[in-house]
């Protein structure tokens, strides 16, 4: 603070020292954190692998010692010495029941989106308050569950497009004007499980012979069932148009 009279100039300085290290490297860790480990998880030392190799270790010690039988804890109770396998050794994860020890390497952050976060208003009637403020996100469309999918997949109707549904048929050429066998028209029709019409008689007279439809081999296992419905309709019409 000085004045305009001359007068001595107080001033007060603030001083502030530290130590140097001496060293041009950058503060922190060497690598920059690229080895940086996960301390979140249960102590190396207390988890279920440690356990483990704490049993495996005690049974390879084993229980007499002087001619006695040593009492090791619960944790001995039903143990079993564990084998090393091409998968790995005896106390990894891949070899054993239990929880699996996290990596050290892997930083990862996991959010299992139950409730995703879609405006409900939004996608109900198109609009929102909020406008773009809005936190949620503005979707109307529509998504599959989980569930749904998979159960879309193992039913085998993924993706897939039933080229009957585009094909247009006509009810008249389903039935055949005549019997495949005697080349007359019917008497008495019958229907075999494979959906071809034959003479009762032709038809009961081609299985004495063989159990194979005479049209597409299949077996018919002697099921003849009386035509019913359009077939009989059509036939009737037929025999009207001949007479």
């Amino acid at each position: 603070m000085s004045s305009s009279s001359g007068d001595e100039v107080d001033s007060n300085i603030l001083e502030h020292s530290f130590p140097a290290s001496g060293s041009c490297a950058p503060l922190g860790p060497r690598d920059q954190g690229a080895t940086a480990t996960l301390d979140i998880d249960t102590e190396h030392e207390a988890d279920a692998q440690a356990q483990f190799e704490r049993v495996q270790q005690q049974i390879k010690e084993g229980f007499i010692k002087d001619g006695k039988t040593l009492y090791k804890g619960q944790a001995m109770y039903g143990a079993k010495e564990a084998k090393d396998t091409v998968k790995g050794n005896a106390s990894s994860g891949m070899n054993r029941i239990g929880p699996i020890r996290a990596p050290q390497f892997l930083r990862q952050t996991v959010r299992w989106d139950y409730a995703p976060d879609i405006c409900k208003d939004y996608k109900e009637t198109g609009f929102c308050t909020f406008g773009d403020s809005c936190k949620f996100l503005h979707d109307r469309s529509d998504y599959k569950h989980g569930w749904e999918i998979e159960r879309d997949y193992a039913s085998g109707r993924l993706n897939k497009v039933d080229e009957t549904n585009y094909e247009i048929n006509n009810e008249e050429d389903e039935f055949p004007e005549e019997c495949y066998i005697c080349g007359k028209p019917f008497t008495s029709p019958v229907v075999t499980r494979c959906k071809h019409y034959f003479c009762e008689t032709c038809a009961l007279n081609s299985f004495r012979k063989s159990k194979r439809c005479q049209i597409c081999g299949e077996n018919t296992g002697g099921v003849f069932n009386i035509a019913k419905g359009n077939i009989v309709t059509h036939f009737t019409c037929v025999y009207k148009v001949v007479m």
